[in-house]
């Protein structure tokens, strides 16, 4: 019998399971199923923070913020973080605190996780959503204050990258904000393998990164896996 691609349950465990805790290998030997266990496994959480205040600069989370942020921490509250990190801003850090109660951990921040830009103070919103929509449709353009789409990404993955050298194993929090997360995607996975949505006004491609989602990615060696994305159903 071939057994190529086929789901087997042992104890309870699906082999999904096995794969999961990094047996990535499974041979079928006289009656026996071997599971041989591969390199060690690097998760990585990407949160972005709650519903923010629309406001300029750094707002704080609006009350449904906070109870978006309470909630994903209840939903991630039984997983064992080895750090941390959070951007600078007001509304990741009040995101990263709440969802770091349940754990004994001190939150980092990093200038790195920030957006590619942000609506600045003397700028009014349509200024803004114009120079957003031009990082979208090319993301090598760089704004007036702020990165490009491929700078902002690279910067995001330097921060995975590091956590992989300090970290060979276990689970990392990131707390940053929906553009900051696309952008990271893009850089790792290409743009035409992710699910996008396109503005039928101005043509540009972007994708659907909600207040409190939780996408998660996998590290193994040098190669990354895309688990899940923009995942609200503990929202729901």
């Amino acid at each position: 019998m071939n057994y190529k691609n086929q789901t087997f349950t042992l104890d309870g465990h699906s082999g999904n399971d096995f794969i999961n805790y990094g047996f990535s290998d499974m041979v079928y030997s006289n009656g026996l199923f071997n599971f041989c266990y591969n390199r060690k496994v690097l998760t990585f959480y990407l949160v972005r923070h709650g519903m923010k205040l629309s406001a300029p600069f750094d707002p704080p989370l609006t009350k449904l913020g906070i109870k978006q942020a309470e909630i994903t921490a209840k939903c991630l509250k039984n997983i064992s973080f080895k750090s941390i990190l959070a951007s600078p801003k007001l509304r990741t850090r009040q995101t990263a605190e709440e969802i770091s109660k349940p754990h004994s951990l001190h939150m980092s921040t990093d200038i790195r996780l920030i957006e590619r830009l942000e609506w600045e103070n003397s700028q009014s919103f349509d200024d803004f959503n114009i120079e957003w929509t031009k990082t979208d449709i090319d993301r090598d353009y760089v704004p007036k204050k702020g990165k490009s789409s491929h700078e902002n990404g690279r910067q995001m993955r330097e921060v995975l990258d590091e956590s992989s050298i300090k970290y060979e194993d276990g689970n990392i929090l990131i707390v940053s904000h929906g553009g900051s997360i696309a952008d990271l995607l893009r850089n790792i996975f290409t743009q035409e393998n992710l699910p996008h949505q396109v503005n039928p006004k101005t043509g540009a491609k972007y994708m659907k990164i909600q207040e409190c989602s939780v996408t998660v990615i996998r590290k193994q060696k040098e190669n990354y896996k895309l688990v899940k994305i923009n995942d609200i159903s503990h929202l729901l």
